[in-house]
């Protein structure tokens, strides 16, 4: 209960400070593409008379207007939505995140460290091939004693020859 307090005082915080940024944003745009304030009484009576008394949108201009009129509470929205998924703690921990890629990039790159993700599975793996080791390990040291003992033979031979 109050996990869902803490995200509607979260979401109506956003909500205030993004329809205050917005409002203040948009009618700065409309006044200097427009001249319309959408706090003017006057901007709204003279858009209201031209529409009354049969204004015709026949303009590039015109039609932009009409647009960004039309456009403003789809993109508050949106942008109210946006807000409200954005990670502020990552926000906040960008300048030490960023810290961090220059430090490794610079100096932990070429690094020859090996990272064992799984350290139980890597330790079975390890004793599996040491047992693997082991099994080979007699056969061939039975194999060079006997191409040793071979090789004393052959010269034991040569040298009884050759006297």
């Amino acid at each position: 209960m109050i996990k869902k307090f803490f995200h509607f005082i979260r979401f109506m915080l956003i909500g205030v400070l993004w329809s205050y940024f917005f409002i203040t944003l948009a009618n700065l745009l409309m006044y200097k593409l427009w001249n319309f304030s959408f706090f003017s009484a006057r901007s709204w009576e003279t858009l209201s008379y031209f529409w009354n008394n049969g204004g015709i949108i026949k303009t590039a201009p015109d039609y932009a207007f009409l647009a960004m009129l039309l456009a403003m509470p789809f993109l508050w929205i949106w942008g109210w939505r946006w807000l409200c998924r954005v990670n502020y703690a990552d926000i906040l921990l960008f300048p030490l995140n960023a810290y961090n890629r220059r430090i490794i990039s610079k100096y932990g790159h070429d690094s020859s460290r090996i990272v064992l993700k799984n350290l139980k599975s890597s330790q079975k793996m390890i004793e599996e091939i040491k047992d693997k080791i082991e099994s080979i390990k007699p056969e061939k040291a039975k194999e060079g004693n006997t191409i040793r003992s071979r090789i004393l033979q052959k010269i034991e031979t040569e040298i009884k020859k050759g006297k």
